[in-house]
């Protein structure tokens, strides 16, 4: 990004400090050729601490998608280091503290999603510095010690701040099995969201294979590979056709019900989201022209940037467009009348004219944004559930199954490309081989109404199997809990 003088510019006037990262240097030393753009990272990150500042730091390296947190780069030690020493050398203070940040996403994917944002136990530089200080020892072995002993520390904190799993196949199931238990993601308190996470990844990790546990685990992640394929979500799914069997009469009278008051809802949303549109369409093109496919954090930054000039455009054609109408029919002449203003009242006049006017625009704008973001959420998910009405219909309809060996392709999810700032294998969802792909294993696709009767055995099968497994553990006081509520919310017939 700091390529590119205008984002460079941008860049550096909001406080970013611009780091070169090198795939070929790992560690995050000052070692080999990353000398001299660590030693300006070290000068920069120096300056602005001695000046009072606080700086935030990823110290992953790069963002990913993957189950557990893949690596700890040791720069943010090393820029420790160096301030505690420039500092000390200079005024003989050397105070730092080093506080990790857990960042949770409900789902990183989709605008205006969940965060659960968590801070740990402050580190303090100057603990683990007595002997470096101290006379007599190897400087360099001693500096080396303390950056291996403050990585490690800030790695234990992110890991007990975050959702960290084995494997993809043991993420997958616990995902799937949050949704069944809840019904819901939005049905989880945000504040509970990373321990019942978490919770429910310990479940399904464990060194003593059985079963059941094998059973429920191959069934979650077959029921989540075809929620994936299909587009359809648990919760719309359990809306539509409940795995609680109930009266025909009460689910038609529930989806019409869902149908009108998703159309009012939408027409209640419809001026603000027309003044949306060319961010939708600049944020999707974004990501599809510019963002690898699977890149979760790449696809969302672009649909941000280009989304955010999308509005801009919108919300000013919008204004220009209601300002003209006002001119034309007179609408600003009698607005001035009502306030008092009449056209000879010279330069001061025009001048007020000019900040109601202005005044009167930014009020539009951000009531508009305010009212988009309160419903656009609400009827996104009705838009989905009635896309999900649409393709349960079509599925359900009799036709030509399609062959057990073209279903055999869709009961394993994709998973996220490699990120070559990763240097840890990466897994691909069976433990065995690093990532080769995202896409289907075949060129052959199989329509998504040929989807749906699977679909609905597997959902079967993943409630069945996972609460077999939870009886194998009610001594847990957290698996009790899980099962109650996944049987007050259905029962498997």
């Amino acid at each position: 990004m700091f390529a590119n003088p205008l984002a460079r510019s941008i860049m550096l006037s909001s406080g970013a400090i611009p780091v070169k990262r090198n795939p070929n240097i790992g560690d995050g030393s000052v070692s080999g050729s990353g000398v001299s753009s660590q030693t300006s990272l070290f000068r920069e990150s120096s300056m602005a601490l001695a000046h009072g500042g606080v700086i935030g730091v990823f110290p992953e390296g790069t963002s990913y998608t993957l189950p557990t947190i893949m690596q700890v780069m040791s720069g943010t030690a090393w820029a420790a280091i160096d301030f505690v020493k420039w500092a000390r050398d200079k005024n003989g203070l050397s105070k730092l503290t080093i506080v990790p940040v857990g960042i949770v996403y409900t789902d990183k994917a989709r605008y205006q999603s969940r965060v659960y944002v968590r801070y740990g136990e402050p580190i303090v530089v100057e603990s683990y510095m007595p002997e470096m200080f101290g006379g007599g020892a190897d400087v360099q072995a001693v500096t080396k010690a303390i950056v291996k002993q403050l990585t490690a520390e800030m790695e234990r904190q992110m890991w007990t701040m975050t959702i960290n799993a084995p494997d993809w196949d043991t993420l997958y199931a616990a995902q799937m099995a949050r949704d069944i238990i809840y019904e819901d993601p939005a049905n989880v308190p945000l504040r509970d969201w990373l321990s019942v996470s978490q919770n429910l990844v310990d479940l399904f990790t464990t060194s003593s294979s059985s079963a059941t546990l094998d059973a429920a685990k191959t069934a979650l992640t077959t029921y989540y590979s075809l929620l994936h394929y299909t587009g359809i979500s648990h919760s719309s799914l359990t809306f539509l056709l409940p795995i609680k069997s109930k009266p025909l009469f009460i689910r038609l009278l529930r989806t019409v019900r869902h149908v009108l008051f998703a159309f009012f809802s939408f027409v209640f949303f419809l001026p603000p989201m027309l003044l949306h549109i060319p961010a939708y369409i600049a944020a999707k093109f974004a990501a599809k022209a510019f963002a690898k496919e699977g890149e979760v954090e790449t696809e969302a930054q672009f649909k941000v940037i280009f989304g955010g000039v999308g509005l801009g455009v919108g919300l000013g054609v919008g204004l220009g467009a209601a300002l003209g109408c006002l001119r034309k029919y007179g609408g600003l002449e009698l607005v001035w009348k009502l306030l008092g203003k009449t056209a000879q009242e010279g330069v001061l006049g025009r001048l007020k004219r000019i900040v109601i006017v202005l005044g009167a625009a930014y009020s539009s704008v951000y009531l508009l944004v305010r009212w988009h973001n309160a419903l656009v959420y609400d009827n996104y998910k009705r838009l989905k559930t009635l896309l999900s009405l649409h393709k349960l219909c079509l599925g359900l309809f009799p036709q030509r199954p399609a062959s057990l060996e073209d279903l055999k392709k869709y009961q394993r999810p994709p998973v996220p490309p490699q990120n070559r700032f990763i240097k840890k294998k990466q897994d691909a969802g069976d433990g065995d081989s690093p990532v080769k792909n995202t896409c289907l294993p075949s060129t052959r696709k199989v329509p998504t109404r040929k989807l749906i009767k699977p679909l609905l055995a597997a959902r079967k099968q993943a409630h069945f199997t996972l609460e077999a497994y939870l009886k194998t553990r009610t001594e847990d006081a957290e698996v009790a809990r899980f099962l109650f509520k996944m049987r007050s919310r259905s029962s498997v017939e």
